[in-house]
Formats: C-alpha cells, structure tokens, sequence
C-alpha cells in the first residue's frame, strides 16, 4: 500500500510473474515514488498497471507508464474508464485543476492502453487477480480481487467512513455493488480511502445508508457518532460527501 498524503491510497501486487500496480495517483511524480520502492521487484517481472475508474486521483499518473513515458506498460481499465480520460469533460477538469493548484502542472491525460467489458482474470502464477465491474461510485469503476488470500482492492466502492455515489441516480448500483463485494466473503479489504479493515466494513458502509434512509435528516456529527467516531481525517471533505449522501438517499425510490 502506498499512500500520497491523505488523498488516496494505491497498491501494488507482486506475484511470481508480475508487478502489477493499482492505481497511479493525482500526478506521474507520485506514481514515480511508488514506483521507485517497486524496483527491486521487478526483476524478472512484467510490470502492469490498472486504473480502478477515471478520477483524477487514481488516474492521473498514467504518464509514468504511457508508450513512450519512464516505464511504459499495459495500463488495463474498463472502457468506459477510457472513454471518460479521453472526453472534453476530463480534459476540461484538468484545466481547472491545474489553474487551481500548481501540483497538477505538468499532468497530461493518458488513457488505459488495454480496456474491456465485463471482467478480466491476471494470472500471476502464484497469485489470480480478477479485475470486477464495481459501479456505482462512478460508472467505470473496477475492483480487484485476490480469491487465494481473500484480499479485495475495493477502490473506492467502500471507504471509511462512508463511500459515496458520483450521480444521485446510482446510489441504489452502489448498494448493489456493495451487496456483491460481500458476498464474496473478503478477509481483508484495503480501499483507497481509509486504510485497511476486515468484512465488518462492508456492514458498516451498508448501515450508514440504512440510517440515512430511515432518518435523512441525520447530520454528519451524528453520522460519525453512529460508526462510534468524534472526528476524521479530511473531515470537510467527509462532511461534504455526508451531503452528497443524504441527497441521494432523499432521492432514491421509495
């Protein structure tokens, strides 16, 4: 696990045949130092790089690894992950961000060199690595899971303390999602946002919404409260997304 700042958290798996890295950053530099403490790995192994979906944190580093970067390798993705970093409204977000901070200066959009439908299955000899459909947080999102540890990289389809869904609309694929990951029965889950935990993140994250949807007017003190905190890391950041979440539990079918 490799963490940049309190942003997001990538990782990368070694298994016999492969590196493979999850996820790249906001920027090339800090998939750069993630990449640099791989490099005694990667003797004797191919080197592979997923991008989970297409938010700036997860994605924007892709230039370390694009054909004709540093340390060009497949990047895999779901098509529609690749569709999105290839849009205006992507190009156009960058924009924005570079205007605002000075960090995102030298990024350039890269899209996933290898996409695809549905599932895909890495055979890294010693160890599977089966990349799942996981919308709901953003329609192009993936996971991955280990079945041989039980490991899930749930990117951003759990989180603590609560994930969140990018359109309103996709709140109950979330639940859904959110259903599914359980069902597979994970010992140990590492999100992108929160740090490790066992299955009883899955309950937790499922919970928070069940209260939402029983008392939409919960604030986020409360919420909190719920899961037994008084306080988070980036906590402007989850209060916003508590926001978020009670808009979309108001608006979900009934």
């Amino acid at each position: 696990m490799f963490r940049s700042g309190t942003e997001v958290d990538c990782f990368a798996v070694v298994t016999r045949r492969h590196v493979v890295v999850v996820d790249t950053f906001g920027t090339p530099g800090e998939a750069a130092q993630m990449l640099a403490l791989l490099q005694g790995d990667l003797a004797g192994r191919s080197l592979l790089v997923v991008n989970t979906h297409s938010h700036f944190d997860h994605a924007w580093g892709n230039a370390l690894f694009a054909p004709g970067g540093p340390h060009p390798a497949p990047i895999l993705a779901s098509r529609l992950a690749g569709e999105v970093l290839r849009s205006q409204a992507a190009r156009d977000k960058l924009a924005r961000k570079q205007a605002e901070d000075a960090r995102f200066a030298g990024v350039v959009l890269h899209p996933p060199t290898v996409t695809f439908d549905g599932s895909l299955t890495i055979d890294g000899g010693d160890l599977t690595l089966e990349l799942r459909p996981a919308p709901g947080h953003s329609a192009d999102q993936l996971v991955v899971w280990l079945p041989e540890p039980r490991l899930l990289l749930a990117a951003d389809a759990l989180e603590f303390p609560f994930p969140y869904a990018e359109r309103d609309a996709d709140l109950p694929v979330l639940l859904a999602t959110m259903r599914g990951l359980r069902a597979l029965d994970p010992a140990v889950i590492l999100p992108c946002h929160g740090g490790g935990h066992d299955a009883s993140l899955i309950e937790r994250n499922l919970a928070s919404f069940a209260r939402l949807a029983a008392h939409p007017d919960t604030t986020f003190e409360e919420a909190l409260a719920d899961l037994g905190l008084a306080d988070v890391p980036n906590a402007d950041f989850y209060r916003e997304l508590h926001g978020l979440n009670v808009r979309a539990t108001r608006a979900a079918p009934r």
